[in-house]
């Protein structure tokens, strides 16, 4: 699986791209996503996605939307963590993970390498980052 955050968030399964839903969803998997693999509090989330205006049935809307994530991912992608859940992903499954290892590669390299590294990382840029988020608050 490919998770793509260098441009407008994707996810890709064999190179098909599958579908997130709207945008409290994707945000919700923006967040974990950015927190790599760290656990994200599920009160964290509600601040963030809702930007302080919660409505009274916050925690059940995170519940549903991680339900849909994870028929989505897979259930075991997501996990229920102490208040809260956390985004499991393998080596190399994140875009910025496989830019920043390029570029690292890059460093030091002999300059024909180095280039095709930069490139390679370069390549996988498709815009802004999370572009088709930049209007959520966080």
């Amino acid at each position: 699986m490919e998770f793509r955050i260098l441009g407008p968030l994707e996810v890709l399964d064999g190179g098909r791209q599958i579908p997130l839903g709207g945008a409290k969803p994707r945000s919700l998997l923006a967040l974990l996503l950015l927190a790599r693999g760290r656990p994200v509090s599920t009160e964290r989330l509600i601040e963030d996605i809702w930007d302080g205006r919660r409505p009274d049935t916050a925690h059940k809307i995170v519940q549903l939307h991680v339900s849909s994530l994870r028929k989505a991912l897979g259930r075991e992608r997501i996990s229920t963590v102490e208040r809260g859940y956390v985004l499991h992903l393998e080596q190399g499954e994140l875009d910025v993970d496989r830019f920043e290892e390029l570029a690292e590669a890059a460093s030091g390299a002999p300059p024909d390498e180095a280039l095709k590294q930069l490139r390679a990382a370069f390549g996988l840029v498709r815009g802004e980052p999370l572009d088709d988020l930049r209007l959520e608050s966080w």
